[in-house]
């Protein structure tokens, strides 16, 4: 029973998102990166970035939709990839190839 309970409690704690790609290959990378890096964050702030990588997936599909959005958010998600390589919790598992 015990065992049962830890595998459980471990899964739960483990992101399996596979977040939909948002049709901008620079978001998908940004996204599909922080989804598999996401689980190196401490037990506390990973459902936070679960919650804020489903959100910002969500918002970037329904924006990619926009033509007169689409440059815009092309240079957003290609300069949060490049900060959160230098910056963060996460920035070594961000900037691995």
């Amino acid at each position: 029973m015990k065992l049962r309970l830890a595998c459980l409690l471990a899964l739960a704690a483990t992101p399996a998102l596979a977040v939909d790609p948002t049709g901008i290959p620079q978001c998908d990378a940004l996204l599909k990166k922080y989804e598999a890096c996401s689980p190196l964050l401490t037990p506390k702030q990973v459902h936070a970035a679960q919650k804020e990588l489903l959100d910002a997936a969500m918002g970037m599909r329904a924006a990619s939709t926009n033509p007169a959005l689409r440059p815009d958010l092309e240079r957003y998600c290609t300069d949060t990839f490049e900060r959160m390589k230098k910056e963060g919790d996460i920035k070594d598992c961000m900037a691995k190839p």
